[in-house]
């Protein structure tokens, strides 16, 4: 009795090993059925599970059985021992299966002899309430063996068996959900990042877009140029959502952002042990964007010390860590971007001449601002509504003298600055037109060759006057007494304003 006990002790505490060492359910449950064999000899067991589609029970793992008897051990509910089981819900003992005619023998994997006792143990497999599957071993027996003690047991474990179940269903629908999720932002970003996605009809930003189409297709190394703030990362990101290696990861460094000994490591990764701190190998960038694109931004500011190494990474396709001698291949594809003049760079001595030549293959130029005056408005009507969403406002339109100081004013900070803008704005804005006064100072000018004045209380007022007037005349369609009433004053009143600010309806 103490043995058997015993035997039941190791048993539980390998089951329970089994869960806890592996997530994969066929491997846990091939581990439940050998130890079942190990500790208390119950051979050739088996557990089904019922397929609700086709009402069929199928043999999910099995213990002692070829893969050819585990192919036909196959039920429908009600049919055989294991498709009583699997109906009714309720375990089946059968002493001797030489004289059971409910026992099929379908599997064909015990040969039975004279004199000869095999007893068949089968209980259901119970989640929620419902039977899902069944559990079923066999063993050698006797005329006076007590078989309860084995059916208790195999209940117990069955009881564990479904919780496998239920857990490997929810990994299942876990990962499913990370796999769709995954998809559906990977989409998502081909999506935001599309080149068709891009603001701006200029005939500048038109051969920008000519490029990318010519481009992104090969295999070719980038090199993007313009002033800060003009969207280069928006045409690297165009460039690989565009590309071949869209499902490959895009990998982003900014050169300026890092110390020069943390961007080596950054970039090609380290051995452990390779410098103080370094406890364990790390990957580079380089190796995780194998397959897909590289985008190193702000190039032109890349160490010298370094440039050496990055030449034979872009040339080559290969690097060693820091610390370590294996050389490591990778198939990525290399954008590069910078604001500043590398001519300038190579003539002083801060940038390698045959690195210029390895990174400006296919050169785009991002023009600035100033020279697109015509996506002005273009870029201030998207962010508008982009920031208006964003801040549940309920924002139409940008008013006439608000439109002329934007065209008017020369963007330094380019694109940048004008998103900026437009967000302070929105944020400002209490009505559903962006108005002067919700606009930046340094956009409150005239003409770019007057002297930016102080304006004076009565300047201001007139000014603010004769801008809502405008957007009333604008909003009724030029008709002066309905503009009237919006105003809330009479129409000979706004016939004055109109003569005393110089206004024209009829091209409003």
């Amino acid at each position: 009795m103490k043995v058997k006990l015993a035997g039941e002790v190791q048993l539980l505490s390998d089951i329970s090993k089994a869960f806890a060492e592996s997530l994969h359910l066929e491997a846990t449950l091939k581990s439940i059925l050998k130890s079942l064999d190990t500790h208390l000899k119950l051979q050739r067991g088996t557990i089904t599970l019922l397929d609700p589609e086709t009402e069929t029970i199928n043999i999910k793992v099995a213990h002692g059985l070829s893969e050819k008897s585990k192919k036909l051990g196959s039920y429908k509910v009600g049919e055989g021992i294991t498709g009583l089981v699997v109906q009714s819900g309720r375990e089946i003992v059968v002493p001797d299966i030489s004289k059971d005619p409910r026992f099929l023998h379908r599997t064909g994997s015990r040969k039975l002899t004279e004199g000869k006792q095999i007893a068949f143990f089968c209980v259901p497999i119970k989640l929620e309430g419902k039977t899902i599957g069944a559990l079923s071993v066999d063993r050698k027996a006797g005329d006076k063996d007590d078989f309860d003690a084995n059916i208790r047991l195999l209940n117990v474990i069955s009881t564990m068996v479904a919780q496998a179940v239920k857990l490997n269903k929810l990994v299942k629908s876990d990962r499913k959900e990370l796999q769709d999720e995954n998809i559906r932002l990977r989409q998502e970003l081909k999506t935001r990042f599309s080149m068709h996605n891009m603001v701006g009809s200029s005939s500048t930003m038109q051969e920008v877009y000519r490029l990318i189409e010519q481009v992104a297709g090969s295999n070719a190394t980038v090199l993007i140029r313009g002033e800060s703030g003009t969207g280069k990362d928006l045409v690297a990101h165009a460039i690989h959502y565009n590309s071949p290696r869209v499902d490959k990861p895009f990998v982003k460094v900014n050169c300026t952002a890092m110390p020069e000994t943390l961007l080596e490591s950054e970039l090609f990764g380290h051995e452990k042990g390779a410098f103080t701190g370094a406890v364990e190998r790390k990957m580079g960038r380089f190796e995780r964007a194998h397959g897909g694109t590289i985008f190193l931004d702000e190039i032109g500011d890349f160490p010298p010390s370094l440039q050496v190494k990055l030449l034979r990474a872009i040339q080559f396709k290969e690097f060693e860590r820091v610390g370590g001698i294996e050389t490591i291949k990778t198939n990525m594809r290399i954008i590069v971007a910078t604001h500043k003049n590398l001519e300038e760079q190579i003539k002083e001595g801060f940038f390698r001449e045959d690195l210029y030549y390895r990174i400006n293959v296919f050169p785009i130029y991002l023009p600035p601002l100033r020279e697109r005056k015509d996506d002005i408005m273009f870029l201030a009507d998207y962010f508008l509504e982009k920031y208006a969403a964003e801040n549940n406002k309920n924002i139409t339109r940008i008013s006439t003298p608000s439109i002329e100081m934007l065209t008017r004013y020369h963007w330094p900070g380019n694109v940048r600055e004008l998103e900026n803008c437009i967000e302070r704005a929105v944020l400002l804005c209490d009505g559903d037109v962006i108005r002067s006064e919700h606009l930046p100072p340094s956009l409150q000018m005239i003409k770019k060759t007057e002297q930016v004045a102080s304006r004076s209380m009565a300047e201001t007022i007139a000014n603010m006057e004769r801008e809502l007037i405008v957007d009333a005349l604008k909003k009724c369609g030029g008709r002066q007494r309905r503009a009237a009433r919006e105003l809330g004053i009479t129409e000979r009143i706004l016939g004055y304003k109109i003569k005393k600010y110089n206004i024209y309806p009829k091209y409003i």
